[in-house]
């Protein structure tokens, strides 16, 4: 066996390190785990290897043209990248492999001699495997961009024969900044080519910028064409065994590798100066390849090992429509709003996010909103207020001269309401049997998740009641997040400090398990979110060692958290939510959930909570308030179900100092069941709350 492929065989070594903003190359950990998983691979990457040392490069200058995709993987965030800097890493790929780079006139002189002009040259494809006009750039909503790996091939993959595959993404499963497989090396077709970060993608937008960054997408393009690290197999540049592992070309000498992304140009770690400027090291001066690396990638592109030598055909060139004046595309319609949810009569700014084609002057635009003012629009990016509480859906037409093309997101805009009967505190502990439909929709609790299962009442445990609120993530994939929304909550009578508690339970699988909970909150009926709680990993576990089956908590297995809400005081739309970001863990349960926990009353109490009592309790419908007044004031008692709606509620007018008792039956407008009630006494300017359970 080749000594090169045993090492990356063999090296299952430590993968990346981070180095500023700069996360390195995940080739080899991705290739080691194909390998691992389908040894049978090996025998391709041999048979090209043997290609590859027989294979002599005619010297004719063939500019070799590669039709390419992007594919971008995006959850309508920052990762959404522009057209233009996708060019723009178009751009940097094309001067890199034809050493049109103006940075390599700064090769030092012990290797200008041997700087290569690789002529490749790389196209954005323009027709598409179903022969539709395309500009070479997909776009695809998934929360696998926050921990992709091969998963977003899943989503969406080109043939390889004929396209150039990259996947730009938010973050790399396993912290790389980019990964590609070595021809023959990919699990599968689908998925071979490049996954890259949008931070190391070109030079301009979201990109950080850096030589590294910048050159990242070079550096996995030659692994794609069978280049490795110039230290050879392993992903763990330094190590003093680098030396005794060649990458296979002739003039790249042996090296340590550039351990921290810097530049020492006189680098000399195993007998002879670094090639350290090379695109293959993980220097931050990366300006060139040389000419046994060109000899090495012609090699790859001429073998018919994973269909490398068909992409610069003359017929794909004419089937990717590459080789010809490029067309114009009718646009494929997009779009997003700067809040998803709103009170009523607040304005909702909508952004065309339309592709596949640029604006001109003939784009139009058709949009329809039901139940909004207005209802249609033919704006780019119009504003609309919706007047009642419900949720609504949203159509774009995007056209163009050349066709037209709709897309319509159901349930899209969720309006709540602007007098909300829940008044704070509210104590949910999911003991409803129809949660999170607690009966009415304003004080309903709402679900956001790719599995509809995923967030669920749970009567498997809980801390008090019978019922908690169950986070399921074995049902989703590993980066998906979801979300637990309360209805709108009046805190005018909250004072400060202020506190949301809540008892949680989870238990991580293994030790890499990075499960995350979050609490958020908002007072604008949640337009905009401010978070106040994060644990993750062991901190959020509330159980020692690891547990490898879907887990159910006993009742010592539970730990209060409190958070603080101060800015909430006050405010009379406020709302909480429950963030849920998976981690490959385990479930994670959440019970008794205080909205809002602290001082109430905006002035010194003149109801004393010593005062107040229920009896008995627990007890029945026949059950009796007692309380003591200290002055002269206007008493109202109300009473609330646990999930905060409003049962009933008597206003006494003025009452005198003194004892005074009131039968609860008297406040209610119907039947109390068991379960587990909220009386509150007021006089306007400070209010009291008991809790009491019915039996």
């Amino acid at each position: 066996m080749n000594k090169l492929i045993l090492a990356i065989v063999l090296g299952l070594s430590s993968i990346l390190s981070l180095n500023a903003q700069n996360l390195e190359c995940g080739s080899t950990f991705a290739i080691n785990k194909a390998l691992a998983e389908h040894p049978e691979l090996l025998q391709e990457m041999e048979a090209l290897e043997s290609y590859t040392a027989q294979f002599e490069n005619t010297g004719e200058r063939v500019t070799r043209v590669i039709p390419v995709v992007f594919h971008v993987i995006h959850n309508y965030g920052v990762e959404n990248i522009s057209k233009e800097q996708i060019e723009d890493a178009v751009r940097i790929i094309n001067e890199d492999y034809n050493l049109e780079n103006e940075d390599q006139s700064s090769v030092i002189s012990a290797f200008q001699g041997i700087v290569a002009d690789v002529e490749f040259e790389f196209r954005l494809a323009r027709i598409d495997p179903s022969g539709n006009c395309t500009e070479g750039i997909t776009r695809t909503v998934s929360e696998l961009t926050f921990a992709a790996d091969d998963n977003v091939k899943e989503l969406i993959s080109w043939p390889r024969n004929k396209y150039l595959n990259i996947w730009v993404v938010d973050k790399i499963s396993f912290g790389a900044g980019g990964y590609a497989y070595l021809p023959g090396s990919a699990p599968s077709a689908q998925d071979d080519g490049i996954v890259c970060l949008h931070e190391q993608l070109g030079s301009i937008g979201t990109s950080n910028g850096s030589n590294f960054s910048a050159r990242t997408l070079t550096h996995e393009i030659g692994h794609f064409f069978n280049l490795r690290h110039p230290w050879g197999g392993s992903n763990s540049p330094g190590e003093v065994d680098n030396c005794d592992i060649d990458d296979n070309v002739d003039d790249t000498p042996n090296t340590l590798g550039v351990a921290n992304q810097n530049c020492n140009l006189s680098q000399n770690t195993c007998g002879s100066l670094d090639n350290v400027q090379n695109f293959m090291d993980y220097s931050s001066c990366a300006i060139m390849f040389t000419e046994g690396q060109k000899e090495r990638m012609i090699a790859a592109i001429t073998s018919s090992t994973a269909g490398r030598n068909q992409l610069w055909s003359s017929a794909n060139l004419q089937a990717t429509g590459v080789n010809g004046t490029p067309q114009i595309c009718s646009p494929i319609a997009d779009f997003q709003a700067n809040s998803n949810q709103s009170c009523s009569n607040n304005d909702i700014i909508f952004t065309d996010l339309s592709y596949n084609a640029d604006v001109d002057g003939t784009w139009s635009w058709s949009w329809t909103f039901p139940g909004g003012n207005p209802a249609t629009s033919s704006d780019q990016n119009p504003s609309v207020q919706y007047a009642e509480p419900g949720t609504y859906p949203v159509t774009l037409t995007a056209s163009n001269s050349q066709g037209s093309n709709s897309k319509t997101k159901t349930d899209f805009i969720t309006i709540v309401t602007n007098n909300p009967p829940l008044l704070a505190p509210i104590v949910e502990g999911m003991e409803n049997t129809g949660f999170p439909n607690n009966g009415y929709s304003d004080i309903s609790w709402r679900f956001e998740s790719t599995n509809n299962n995923a967030l669920a009442r749970s009567t498997a445990a809980s801390t008090s009641g019978t019922a908690s609120l169950i986070y399921n993530n074995m049902l989703v994939a590993d980066g998906t997040v979801s979300h637990a929304y309360s209805p709108v909550i009046n805190c005018q009578y909250v004072g400060t400090p202020a506190r949301v508690k809540f008892n949680v339970a989870h238990a991580q699988r293994g030790p890499s398990n990075t499960d995350q909970l979050e609490m958020w909150i908002s007072f604008d009926c949640g337009r905009s979110w401010t978070r106040r709680f994060q644990k993750n990993g062991s901190a959020l576990a509330t159980t020692g060692g690891y547990v490898s089956a879907s887990w159910i908590p006993n009742t010592t297995q539970w730990r209060e958290e409190s958070v603080s809400v101060t800015p909430l005081a006050g405010k009379q739309t406020a709302m909480v939510r429950f963030t849920f970001i998976d981690g490959g863990g385990n479930n994670i349960y959440i019970d008794d959930i205080n909205i809002v926990d602290g001082p109430i009353g905006i002035n010194d109490l003149v109801i004393e909570d010593s005062n107040i009592s229920i009896y008995p309790n627990p007890g029945n419908s026949d059950a009796t308030l007692a309380y003591s007044i200290l002055q002269k004031q206007a008493i109202k008692i109300s009473i609330q179900d646990i999930s905060g709606r409003l049962l009933g509620a008597i206003e006494l007018g003025v009452q005198q100092p003194g004892d005074y008792q009131f039968n609860l039956s008297d406040i209610s407008e119907s039947r109390l069941n068991p379960g587990i009630y909220l009386i509150t006494i007021e006089n306007g300017n400070s209010r009291l709350v008991k809790k009491w359970v019915s039996n």
